[in-house]
């Protein structure tokens, strides 16, 4: 299980993350949805220990994670694979290689510089590719893929990792629809068939409603919603987007594009 207790982030003198705190069982799938600068990513990020937290503790499995130094630093980031929307792949190697990058934090230094993999290794990215109905893309360059393609890969090289827990940092806010719901069907099914927990930074409610067990909306750093996609009622949205009382609604204020233009360029989608 995942904790996340009393966590807060500064930077400098100013705090975006503020005491959060809540509990993820292994094998959930979780949706954060919220406005851009909610502070969802950072909250990722402190997972990963890609930042540390400022206040807090965050635990996975009974062991503290937010403290680690060194080799269980390295362990732990092993263990919880990230996925950007940036895709961060090496676009002049080829598909088959970016996927086996996953498996770097398992070799030596020496071994992963000359990228020497074993073969059991190599069948198992084949087998990761075959998955996400890649394996015919196995040595095409990674930089000749699409957007969906090359996400589709990005996640192949999460799996080769053997992660305990997978964090999806907007990892469709790049995707035109269709590329989006292939990658979403990707981490679905690996939750559901692997057991593997998944956390999502999300824009889209239709996209939580749709792939999600569970849905923390944030709003200024702050959780301000909790629980499953079923309760995410008008006023519960209208809190996590910071639609005050007397302003549109918010089926309303979509169709205007009032909230779109708070969110960013990314997809907000649907709020009905």
């Amino acid at each position: 299980m995942l904790r996340v207790e009393g966590v807060s982030k500064c930077f400098g003198k100013t705090r975006v993350i503020h005491d959060l705190r809540f509990e993820v069982p292994e094998g959930q799938m979780v949706g954060v949805i919220g406005r851009s600068g909610a502070g969802k990513s950072t909250l990722l990020r402190m997972v990963n220990q890609l930042t540390d937290v400022s206040e807090g503790i965050i635990t996975f499995g009974g062991r503290q994670v937010s403290q680690l130094k060194g080799k269980s630093l390295r362990r732990w980031r092993g263990q919880t694979a990230m996925i950007f929307q940036q895709f961060n792949l090496i676009p002049r190697l080829d598909v088959i290689t970016n996927v086996l990058m996953g498996r770097i934090s398992h070799h030596a230094t020496l071994p992963s510089m000359f990228k020497v993999f074993t073969r059991e290794e190599k069948a198992q990215a084949i087998q990761a590719l075959e998955q996400l109905d890649m394996a015919d893309k196995a040595l095409q360059r990674a930089g000749n893929l699409s957007g969906g393609q090359q996400q589709r890969v990005a996640i192949a090289r999460a799996m080769m990792q053997k992660p305990r827990i997978m964090l999806a940092d907007e990892p469709i806010a790049s995707l035109d629809p269709r590329s989006a719901a292939m990658v979403m069907d990707s981490l679905k099914h690996i939750n559901q068939s692997q057991g593997i927990t998944v956390m999502c930074n999300l824009h889209s409610l239709e996209t939580a409603r749709q792939y999600c067990d569970r849905v923390i909306g944030m709003l200024h750093g702050e959780v301000v919603f909790d629980g499953s996609p079923q309760q995410l009622d008008r006023d519960s949205v209208q809190r996590i987007y910071g639609i005050e009382d007397g302003e549109k609604d918010v089926n309303e204020s979509v169709t205007s594009g009032e909230v779109w233009s708070r969110q960013g360029p990314d997809n907000v989608a649907a709020f009905a």
